[in-house]
């Protein structure tokens, strides 16, 4: 399966953003709930309580002077009434004089607003409390003073932010600058890094230091990568050029006999897969994909000349190679690593078929490698692609090779974003279909 790009991780500074916002949030809703909380006290304990000692407050004058008047303020109304005698309360409402002792909350009038109702002997006390001054010394009190707070919260965590942002700045420079660093382009160095954004103390010129040490590192790397490639194409090369003219050159005897010609075109193939074998090593030894040269390629082209070139691995098997071309499939991509990779399971499919069919069906997105052959158990599917393994069977037909083909198909699609999948059953046959993405490129 081809590496999937995942979305774009999440910065530094932006973690440290969502932080802050989140600190925010929780302050703002602790007030919040700190608000309600002192409400309800105010009504359930404060005013309640209050309410409570003016009634106490009132009966004790009550006793010592019948005279004494029920309170009234500008919070505080009273009524004093007999039991069942309310003709002589004027103001108040006619719904409170039927009520019981108690608390009672005043709903369509002021929060905060209670009515509380009290007896003694053969008297009743209402005394209706008026929140409007209450709720007013809790706003001026209460609520601006934590507005305030929190104004200096925001302010202060702002702060922080904006100062952050400048410290962290360098950093992101970094990153971003090391994130564009192409140790396979000729002029990328890390050496300038003089002009680094905002404030650098020793931990960023620590990491300037190290950015720059590596950055040399990674360039002698590739230089000597280079070198080692220029040198293992030509120096690999020319010996297996030698031993496959050679080949030719012993094929067109005409008093060599078949016996001879048979191991001849084996020396002649296993040079053609040594070969094959350094150019795929060589793809997957480079660090990017820009030495590639990228052409339009039809891909029945390349199916038609590999198949010519595996016929060597026929061995006189009763195997019949067929081509399906249901699409004119073109593409725009590296044409040496399309001939690698269906040369490769090409090859694989008449190496691993004792009789019956190879066929090849080029489709509008994909190519599908099939044959007749040993196929594979389930288990067995899943270690193909990895190296040196060669799927067994109890028919002893086994490649006489490295056990690498299928892990280079795999490497050589990842890196193009392709995808191989593969379907086989044992005893049955295989079917390999390679899927081409050229968004991948």
């Amino acid at each position: 399966m081809a590496n999937v790009q995942g979305s774009p991780q999440p910065t530094i500074k932006s973690k440290f953003s969502q932080k802050t916002t989140l600190q925010v949030c929780l302050i703002g809703l602790v007030a919040i709930l700190s608000i309600g909380l002192a409400s309800v006290v105010l009504e359930q304990f404060l005013v309640r309580e209050a309410l409570k000692q003016e009634a106490k407050h009132f009966w004790d004058n009550f006793t010592e002077n019948p005279d004494f008047l029920a309170p009234n303020t500008a919070n505080l109304k009273g009524y004093l009434a007999h039991k069942g005698e309310h003709e002589d309360l004027p103001g108040l409402p006619e719904k409170l004089a039927s009520m019981n002792p108690g608390f009672y909350k005043m709903h369509g009038q002021t929060a905060h607003s209670l009515l509380y109702i009290s007896e003694q002997q053969s008297h009743r006390i209402y005394l209706l409390f008026d929140g409007k001054s209450v709720l007013r010394l809790a706003l001026f009190f209460g609520v601006f003073p934590l507005l305030i707070v929190l104004l200096l919260i925001y302010l202060t965590a702002w702060w922080v932010y904006r100062e952050s942002s400048s410290l962290l700045s360098p950093i992101v420079w970094l990153a971003n600058k090391f994130d564009r660093f192409d140790p396979a382009h000729p002029d990328a160095n890390l050496e300038d890094l003089s002009d680094i954004p905002g404030d650098s103390d020793w931990e960023v010129d620590k990491l300037v230091g190290s950015f720059s040490s590596y950055s040399r590192r990674i360039q002698r790397f590739v230089e000597r990568e280079r070198a080692f490639t220029r040198d293992a194409s030509h120096e690999f090369r020319t010996p297996l050029t030698v031993i496959k003219m050679a080949s030719d050159m012993l094929l067109v005897e005409e008093d060599l006999d078949d016996y001879f010609k048979k191991y001849v075109k084996r020396i002649k193939g296993s040079a053609q897969d040594m070969e094959e074998l350094i150019d795929a090593f060589l793809i997957l030894a480079r660090e990017t994909d820009k030495e590639f040269v990228d052409e339009q390629t039809t891909v029945s082209d390349i199916v038609h000349r590999e198949i010519d070139a595996a016929k060597i691995y026929l061995e006189d098997k009763p195997i019949t190679i067929e081509v399906d071309e249901q699409y004119p499939l073109e593409l725009y991509t590296a044409r040496k690593v399309i001939s690698i990779v269906l040369g490769n399971l090409i090859r694989n499919a008449i190496l691993y078929t004792n009789e019956g069919t190879v066929s090849v069906v080029i489709q509008e997105h994909s190519v599908v490698i099939k044959d007749t052959g040993i196929g594979m158990s389930e288990d067995q599917i899943k270690k193909i692609f990895q190296p040196y393994y060669r799927a067994k069977n109890d028919c002893k037909t086994q490649r006489k090779g490295y056990g690498v083909g299928l892990t280079i198909v795999k490497r050589l699609s990842n890196r193009f974003n392709w995808l191989v999948e593969v379907q086989s059953e044992l005893n049955v046959g295989t079917s390999i279909e390679v899927i081409f993405n050229e968004a991948g490129r």
